[in-house]
């Protein structure tokens, strides 16, 4: 895990979907990708304001894998799992995955926190 060059926030986030996949599946969490830009606002706000409220950020710590995705620049295995989302909305984009990295469901990032917090509390509630 690491600090992500992006954006400052109190949560682990890992840069590389095989490391968080791995991480998610020794710790039994599900895996939350965040598809992002370095110079989107919306990116930096869903990452450093509203994923830091305090009932969203024990809930994330607690449930996810985190991974930030640079949509610019998608490593092979986080581009077949951007294809493969039903969703598609411009950044910042959530795909929610289960801890071998099956997706789940993925929404628009730019969301009121608990509009938020219902997402990912359907996201683990799917099989």
């Amino acid at each position: 895990m690491a600090h992500h060059p992006w954006f400052t926030s109190a949560l682990d986030w890992h840069v590389g979907l095989d490391d968080a996949i791995a991480a998610a599946g020794a710790s039994g969490r599900w895996l939350m990708l965040v598809f992002g830009r370095a110079t989107c606002a919306g990116t930096r706000a869903l990452i450093e304001r509203t994923l830091a409220k305090e009932e969203l950020e024990e809930f994330t710590r607690e449930k996810f894998a985190l991974v930030a995705v640079d949509a610019d620049a998608l490593e092979p295995r986080a581009r077949e799992v951007f294809e493969a989302l039903p969703v598609k909305a411009p950044t910042p984009l959530i795909a929610y995955l289960t801890a071998d990295g099956r997706t789940l469901m993925s929404t628009a990032g730019g969301r009121p926190p608990a509009v938020l917090l219902n997402d990912m509390l359907n996201a683990t509630t799917r099989k």
